[in-house]
């Protein structure tokens, strides 16, 4: 009996030692499970023979940590809001082509979610992509420019900017700039859509219109005029950055 024990406890730790595989022929790790993975109490990492390994805390999840000898748990900041969401997306384009304008445009409300015409010059370089994979989702768009106006004295000079989806209008904001020569000024809009259908590859960009001019030169997202004593093209760039905020039910 002593010898079939010694043999069996022999073959054990032989056994060990091993690459262990579960429903797979050549297992490529000490344990290797071909299926699903069902643990009833909890998953700990970096233990050793003396002291149990970390089981994490609420809220944490799991992480794939390279600069580290095993992986281990990191907490997560999930926004407050609409089902609780997360960022999934961010992106900021800059663009210093901006559009000048001369001769008066149209003092006329806009329509949301119609489609682009040639009276609105695209700031070209804030043109990019995102995508939505989620039916609950948030997209919050921010946009910042600089209007000048010069050769109309005291005038006032009238304008707008808008973001825009797959070529349809969805946000809009009107200004007016007041002052001397070369005055100038910085116009912000801000905008967030909600549910927007999930879709790759949308295609997101700001674009400027003129109103009343009374006469001169509009420069937005770049001086109204060339080598301007009061602006250049640093001072003046189009930023925009889009953020996709989503649930991650």
């Amino acid at each position: 009996m002593k010898k079939i024990f010694i043999i069996f406890l022999s073959a054990f730790f032989g056994y060990a030692n091993a690459q262990i595989g579960i429903k797979i022929a050549e297992p490529v790790g000490v344990l290797d499970i071909n299926g699903d993975l069902n643990i009833r109490s909890s998953l700990r990492t970096g233990g050793t023979d003396n002291v149990k390994g970390n089981a994490g805390a609420t809220g944490t999840i799991f992480h794939n940590n390279a600069d580290l000898q095993v992986n281990d748990w990191k907490e997560i900041k999930i926004a407050d809001g609409q089902g609780s969401m997360s960022v999934f997306f961010i992106n900021t384009a800059k663009d210093q082509h901006g559009a000048v304008f001369t001769e008066n445009g149209n003092s006329v409300p806009y329509t949301e979610n119609s489609e682009i015409t040639t009276d609105w010059k695209v700031l070209e370089d804030t043109e990019y992509a995102f995508s939505v994979s989620n039916a609950v989702n948030k997209i919050v768009f921010t946009f910042q420019t600089t209007a000048q106006k010069m050769g109309n004295g005291n005038s006032s000079s009238g304008f707008a900017c808008g973001i825009f989806l797959d070529n349809y209008l969805k946000a809009v904001r009107t200004d007016v700039l007041l002052g001397p020569e070369g005055s100038y000024k910085i116009f912000n809009l801000n905008a967030t859509l909600t549910n927007i259908p999930p879709k790759n590859d949308y295609k997101v960009k700001a674009a400027c219109i003129k109103r009343t001019l009374n006469g001169g030169t509009l420069g937005i997202g770049k001086p109204a005029t060339d080598n301007n004593p009061y602006l250049n093209a640093t001072m003046s760039q189009s930023i925009l950055t889009t953020s996709v905020l989503q649930s991650y039910q």
